[in-house]
C-alpha cells in the first residue's frame, strides 16, 4: 500500500507496526523541511505516546514551537516533529487549530490505541478510508486502498451518477462504495471497539467553512469590513510562510490575476529571482504564454514556457487514469499535469493562484447569474411560469427516446433555470454538465443534483456570495483541489496556494459583494493589490480560464483513442452505460460538429479508468 504511493514521496520510505495491537503506518516522504534522517516518519512523540504520519506542511510550525516552549529536546526542525509534539501537549484538535498548512495525517494514540485521521481545513491534501473485509484501510489516494485483496471494488452508483453530471466524484463519497473520503476539515477517530464490530465511522468538524463564512458576513454586517491593507499584508504573510523550504521554490504563472499577484509577492520575498513556468498549445485562442511572458519579464522572473504537443497529450491520456484513479474530468487536468512536470525539473515546490475566483467572484458565471436572476425576478410570475413549462414540455425528448438534439438541450436548461429563482439552483443547473445523467447509464438510479443540498446552501447574503459559497465547498475542493493535488504529485511536486490560506479564505468573506465585482468585473480588492505592482494594461483583460483544446484533440490527435473507448463493443464491454445514448454524443459531436465536448469527455475518462481498473484488480468492476 505504501509503495503504490512513491511518487507522493520519491525520498523516503518508512513503517511502523504494532502487531499486539493491530496498526500498521506506512509513509512515503518528499523531503522539503529538514531533509535529514530527523524528518523520517511515521515519527514518535517524545514521550512514545503518538505515532505520526503526515503528508503535508506545516506553515506555521516555527510559531508552533516557540508556542511549546524550551522544555523539548528537539531532534531536528521538521514540521511534523512539531505537530507530533503539539498533538502530545495539547491534544489533536487543539493541534489542529493551531496549525496553518495543508495535510492529512494518521495518528495512533499507543496509551488508548485509537487512530484518527484528519484533513486540513480546506481540503487541500486528500484522505481516503473504508473496510476491506474485516480490517480498516486508509490512504493519500485510492489506489494504495485497493491493494488490500479484500477491498471491496464495487462502484458507488450515485457517485457514478453524479460524476456523470458533474465531472467529478462528490465527497465524502468516493466511485467505490467501500471507501469514503474524509471531508475538509474533520477528524475521524476509531477505537478498538469500533475496530470490532466494524463500525459506520461519523467524522467530526474541528473547522466549517459555513462558520467562517457566516462570521465573515456578520463581521461586514456590523462594520467590521476587511479592508485592502489588511489583505495586502495578510496575502504577503501567507506567501512569505509558503516560501519556507529546503529545497527551491517557484511558482505556476499563467499571466492572470491569481498567479501574477503571487508571483509579485513571491519576489518581494527572494533577493535573486524566483522560476515562473506556464505551459501554452500553440493556438492563439487557447494559449496565455504571451501574457505570463509579459508578466514574469515586468517582475523580471526567470520564466520557462512549455509549448504542449500532440504526441504530449496522446501519451499523457494513457497515464491519466491512474494518475486520479476514479472518474475525473476536468480537461484542465492535461495541462496542469505536463505544467507540473515541467516545474519539477526545475523546483521542488510551486506556488499557485487556485482560489482566487472563488473566494472574490472571478468567474463569468457570477455576473450572468446576478443578470439573469434579476430578470427572472422581474418577470410576472404567471409569465414565467408558462414560460418554464413550455420550454421543458418542448425540450422533452420523444417518450423512449433519448434528447440529444442540441435545441433539446438548452431548452431543457431553459426549463430548469426558469422553474426556480434561487441562486443555488441557477448555479447546479450551470455547472451540470447534463441535466439527466441517468439517461447516460444502463440502470439509472434516482439521484437529485447533489449541489442543492444543505451542506452547500448559505440561505443569506447576495445572490453572488451564495454561489461562492456553495462552489468553495464542493467544486473548488472535489474538482480544482483534487486536479492539481493528483496532477502535482504524480510528478512528486508539492503546489502550495496562498489564496486558500484559511485566514485569508475568512477575511474574504469579509468583504462585502459589491467591493469584489462592478460592471462584470470580479476579483477587485486583489486586481488593485496587483496594480501595485504590475501595470493594469498588462493583466486587466478577459478572462481566458486554465482549459484545454479538447473539442479540436478529439477529431484529431485523440480521435483513435475516442473512437475505441466509445464504440459500441467497448461501452457494452461492462454493461453500465446506455450504448445507444452514449453513442449519439459521439455520432452528433463528429459527424455535426455539435459542441457536447464536455459529456463526452467525461464518458471517455470513465471508459479510461473502467479499462485501466479492471486490468489492474483483474476484476469485474459493478454497481454496488
Amino acid at each position: 500500500m505504501r509503495d503504490r504511493l512513491v511518487h507522493r514521496g520519491p525520498d523516503d520510505a518508512g513503517s511502523w507496526i504494532d502487531t499486539q495491537s493491530g496498526i500498521a503506518l506506512g509513509s512515503r516522504r518528499l523531503s522539503i523541511v529538514d531533509l535529514s534522517p530527523a524528518g523520517h516518519q511515521p515519527m514518535l512523540s517524545a514521550d512514545g505516546r503518538f505515532v505520526l504520519a503526515l503528508n503535508g506542511e506545516i506553515y506555521n510550525a516555527a510559531d508552533i514551537r516557540a508556542e511549546l516552549g524550551t522544555a523539548i529536546v528537539w531532534r531536528g526542525h521538521s514540521d511534523t516533529e512539531v505537530l507530533a509534539e503539539a498533538i502530545a501537549q495539547w491534544g489533536l484538535e487543539a493541534a489542529l487549530t493551531r496549525a496553518n498548512g495543508m495535510f492529512a495525517l494518521a495518528v495512533w494514540d499507543r496509551h488508548d490505541r485509537t487512530l484518527s485521521l484528519a484533513r486540513d481545513r480546506i481540503g487541500k491534501k486528500p484522505l481516503y478510508y473504508g473496510w476491506a473485509g474485516k480490517e480498516f484501510v486508509f490512504g493519500s489516494e485510492l489506489k494504495a486502498l485497493w491493494c488490500h485483496p479484500d477491498f471491496d471494488t464495487r462502484i458507488d452508483a450515485t457517485a457514478l451518477t453524479d460524476f456523470l453530471r458533474l465531472g467529478y466524484v462528490l465527497s465524502p463519497r468516493s466511485i467505490f462504495g467501500s471507501a469514503s473520503q474524509l471531508p475538509a476539515g474533520h477528524i475521524l477517530t476509531i477505537g478498538p471497539q469500533d475496530a470490532a464490530r466494524r463500525d459506520t465511522l461519523v467524522p467530526t468538524p474541528y473547522w466549517r467553512l459555513k462558520e467562517a463564512v457566516l462570521q465573515g458576513l456578520d463581521a461586514r454586517d456590523s462594520a467590521r469590513r476587511a479592508t485592502i491593507e489588511e489583505l495586502d499584508a495578510l496575502l504577503r504573510d501567507a506567501v512569505d510562510i509558503r516560501m519556507l523550504a529546503d529545497v527551491p521554490v517557484g511558482g505556476l504563472l499563467s499571466g492572470g490575476i491569481d498567479s501574477s499577484l503571487i508571483s509579485a509577492l513571491m519576489m518581494e520575498h527572494r533577493a535573486e529571482p524566483i522560476r515562473t513556468y506556464s505551459v501554452g498549445f500553440g493556438m492563439p485562442e487557447w494559449d496565455e504564454t504571451q501574457h505570463a511572458r509579459a508578466v514574469s519579464n515586468h517582475l523580471g522572473t526567470l520564466h520557462d514556457e512549455t509549448t504542449i504537443r500532440p504526441a504530449d497529450v496522446l501519451a499523457l491520456v494513457h497515464d491519466l487514469p491512474s494518475i486520479f484513479d476514479e472518474p475525473f474530468a476536468d480537461d484542465s487536468m492535461i495541462p496542469t499535469t505536463l505544467l507540473s512536470r515541467a516545474a519539477r525539473r526545475g523546483v521542488t515546490v510551486a506556488l499557485s493562484g487556485d482560489g482566487g475566483d472563488e473566494l472574490f467572484a472571478g468567474y463569468d458565471r457570477y455576473a450572468d447569474a446576478a443578470g439573469w436572476l434579476a430578470r427572472r425576478r422581474a418577470t410576472p410570475a404567471p409569465l414565467r411560469w408558462i414560460a418554464g413549462i413550455a420550454a421543458a414540455r418542448v425540450g422533452r425528448p420523444m417518450a423512449g427516446s433519448f434528447g440529444w438534439n442540441r435545441i433539446e438541450r438548452r431548452l431543457q436548461l431553459l426549463g430548469e433555470l426558469l422553474s426556480d429563482d434561487t441562486a443555488e439552483h441557477f448555479n447546479a443547473a450551470i455547472m451540470s454538465r447534463t441535466l439527466d445523467p441517468g439517461a447516460l447509464l444502463a440502470n439509472p438510479v434516482g439521484s437529485g443534483n447533489p449541489l442543492l443540498a444543505e451542506p452547500y446552501r448559505l440561505d443569506r447574503a447576495s445572490d453572488i456570495d451564495r454561489i461562492m459559497f456553495m462552489d468553495s465547498g464542493s467544486y473548488l475542493i472535489d474538482d480544482i483541489l483534487t486536479k492539481v493535488d493528483r496532477a502535482s504529485m504524480s510528478a512528486s511536486l508539492e503546489v502550495r496556494c496562498p489564496l486558500l490560506d484559511y485566514r485569508v479564505i475568512e477575511m474574504s468573506w469579509r468583504f462585502p459583494g459589491e467591493a469584489k465585482t462592478q460592471s462584470g468585473l470580479g476579483k477587485l480588492p486583489l486586481r488593485q493589490i496587483l496594480h501595485r505592482h504590475v501595470p493594469q494594461a498588462l493583466v486587466d483583460r478577459p478572462k481566458m480560464g486554465f482549459s484545454a483544446p479538447v473539442q479540436i484533440w478529439l477529431k484529431d490527435t485523440l480521435r483513435d483513442w475516442a473512437e475505441a473507448l466509445l464504440s459500441r463493443e467497448a461501452l457494452a464491454s461492462h454493461g453500465l452505460l446506455n450504448v445507444e445514448a452514449c453513442r449519439r454524443y459521439w455520432d452528433d459531436f463528429m459527424v455535426r460538429g455539435r459542441a457536447w465536448n464536455p459529456t463526452i469527455w467525461s464518458l471517455l475518462m470513465f471508459q479510461a479508468w473502467h479499462r485501466s481498473m479492471t486490468a489492474s484488480t483483474a476484476t469485474r468492476l459493478s454497481l454496488h
